[in-house]
């Protein structure tokens, strides 16, 4: 199972954060927003925070960033595995 510290902190904050906004604007649980993502979607989330926190961008910014890059994701990104990812969000939820 991965750890936190296996994953690129800002990418992971990033999206927690993203979770944590998306469930509040739909009156969900951050972990429910989280169960109702595809692997595909997630996937594809994950790409676009990793791609995005390497620019440096934080906040508002960086959010607008992984926006466009979740947009053009590579086939090899939206079908990767996340398991490990899910494990370690669902863990920063808690």
């Amino acid at each position: 199972m991965a750890t936190t510290l296996e994953l690129p902190e800002a990418a992971l904050t990033g999206l927690r954060d993203y979770l944590m906004a998306a469930a509040a604007d739909e009156n969900n649980a951050p972990q429910e927003e989280l169960d109702g993502l595809s692997d595909t979607v997630l996937a594809a989330c994950w790409h676009a925070y990793v791609e995005a926190s390497k620019t440096g961008r934080t906040g508002q910014a960086l959010h607008a960033a992984a926006f466009s890059k979740a947009l053009d994701a590579p086939l090899s990104a939206v079908c990767a595995e996340t398991g490990a990812l899910r494990a370690a969000l669902a863990q920063s939820l808690k």
